[in-house]
């Protein structure tokens, strides 16, 4: 046994991974089922428009060649459906190394990353890993963001605020009058990031404009991601909306070539289906509607959500409830890892078959059926 573990920074010694959750292949092999329904990992239940998948064929037949380090082609895809110049975007490879950007810019030695719990766990991971910097603020009674706290939290040392916004994984969300008043006190030299990962979801009318918000504040970025309603989670890619000195700073620590050619390609020609994206909002929110109606026929409480997930508690504490309900073939995720305790789940929309599939499920192992 070495002592190279002894020349690791103690932060990082005492960090937890992170954990994702099963994949299907995994589960199947293990339990021998011919079919699972995987309702864990907030991913959209179909495949890529059928425009990307045509030009992905296409596309792999120059895996021999770098991708475009300067994004051209996504840049002009991004300002003709977003308000903004090829300044202020910068594309990731995920969302996650965005966050990681984003710490590394602004924070060393002494410096704080204020961020709410439970959210977004990476948050947590990378503020901890980098100069032990994290600032955690427990959600409201509500489950949401308490935006009164974290404003108490901020210091002369606070760089970087994160706000997930609907939150993961609980689905909450703060409006825009709330969220304005909370930018109206956050000091000018703290950049607000929200994490809008799941924005495309959302029906609230009252739910914070980035492009109007932007207007008012310097300091307020936008972090959004390809892998839900695009169904792009595999290629990994991210992007961050953001004023052009934020992106060009940024751009002086990222790495080349990040985004590679394939996710470069697909990104692009979603980005000009936002008719598509509509139509992905309403079934989303029909398949909501159908989960959260089951679950409250089997007794079960939830969260209300703006997102393609629920965070849901049954009605008994359920011994063993994922393993159960594993071997009936649905996979959801149980939050203890999140630190929400043993006694509550988050679910994502299926199809309405693959919902059905999985409330049918449930109930068995609630009635000790299974």
């Amino acid at each position: 046994m070495s002592n190279l573990s002894q020349r690791v920074r103690k932060e990082l010694r005492e960090l937890a991974p992170y954990q994702p959750g099963k994949p299907i292949e995994e589960v199947q092999r293990e339990l021998g089922l011919d079919r699972i329904v995987k309702l864990a990992s907030n991913e959209y239940p179909e495949n890529a428009f059928p425009e990307v998948l045509e030009a992905l064929q296409k596309e792999v037949l120059e895996l021999n060649r770098y991708p475009d380090a300067t994004w051209h082609d996504l840049l002009d895809a991004a300002t003709s459906v977003y308000p903004i110049t090829r300044g202020e975007i910068l594309f990731g490879n995920g969302g996650n190394e965005i966050l990681e950007l984003l710490v590394h810019l602004v924070c060393g030695p002494g410096d704080e990353v204020i961020y709410a719990h439970p959210s977004f766990p990476v948050y947590g991971l990378l503020a901890c890993s980098h100069f032990d910097t994290g600032v955690s603020i427990p959600l409201d009674g509500e489950q949401k963001h308490d935006l009164e706290a974290m404003l108490d939290a901020v210091t002369e040392r606070t760089r970087l605020i994160f706000v997930c916004n609907p939150n993961n994984p609980t689905g909450t969300w703060v409006r825009e009058a709330e969220f304005t008043a909370f930018m109206e006190r956050v000091p000018d030299d703290v950049l607000v990031v929200l994490d809008e990962a799941y924005v495309e979801f959302v029906t609230d009318p009252e739910f914070p404009r980035y492009f109007e918000l932007r207007k008012r504040f310097g300091n307020l970025a936008s972090m959004r991601s390809f892998s839900k309603i695009y169904s792009l989670a595999a290629l990994r890619i991210g992007y961050l909306l953001a004023s052009e000195e934020v992106v060009g700073l940024l751009q002086r620590v990222r790495q080349p070539f990040n985004v590679n050619r394939l996710a470069q390609r697909a990104a692009a020609v979603a980005l000009m289906h936002q008719d598509r994206v509509a139509e992905r909002r309403d079934t989303n929110r029909r398949s909501l509607d159908q989960l959260r109606a089951g679950l409250e026929e089997l007794g079960c409480t939830m969260l209300p959500s703006q997102t393609n997930f629920v965070l849901t508690r049954p009605p008994e504490p359920v011994d063993d409830l994922f393993n159960r309900l594993l071997r009936q073939g649905a996979i959801m995720r149980p939050m203890g890892s999140f630190g929400l305790g043993e006694g509550s789940f988050r679910v994502n929309t299926g199809t309405a078959e693959e919902n059905e599939i999985f409330l049918t499920g449930l109930g068995r192992v609630l009635r000790n059926e299974d």
